[in-house]
C-alpha cells in the first residue's frame, strides 16, 4: 500500500475519533462537518472506521464489566 494511501486511511481514522468525541461533547456542527468530510473522501472507509471504533468501545466495556462483547453490545442496544 502506498504511503499516501496509508496517510489517507490514518486521516479518516482520526476523523472518526474526532467525530465520536464531538458527539460525546454534543457538538452537532462538528459532528456534521467531520462526518461529511470523511464520507466525501471515502464513504466505505469512513463507515468501516466507525464500526471499528464502536467495536473497540464495546470490547473495552465488556472487559471492564466482565461480560462478553456480545452481552455488552446487547446492554447498549436496550
Amino acid at each position: 500500500m502506498p504511503s499516501s494511501e496509508r496517510k489517507d486511511q490514518a486521516n479518516l481514522r482520526s476523523a472518526a475519533v474526532e467525530a465520536v468525541a464531538a458527539y460525546l461533547a454534543d457538538e452537532d456542527a462538528d459532528i456534521y462537518n467531520l462526518t461529511d468530510a470523511a464520507v466525501r473522501q471515502d464513504a466505505l472507509l469512513a463507515a468501516l472506521n466507525l464500526v471499528a471504533l464502536a467495536a473497540a468501545a464495546v470490547t473495552a466495556l465488556a472487559e471492564a464489566t466482565g461480560r462478553t462483547p456480545h452481552e455488552a453490545l446487547r446492554s447498549i442496544d436496550r
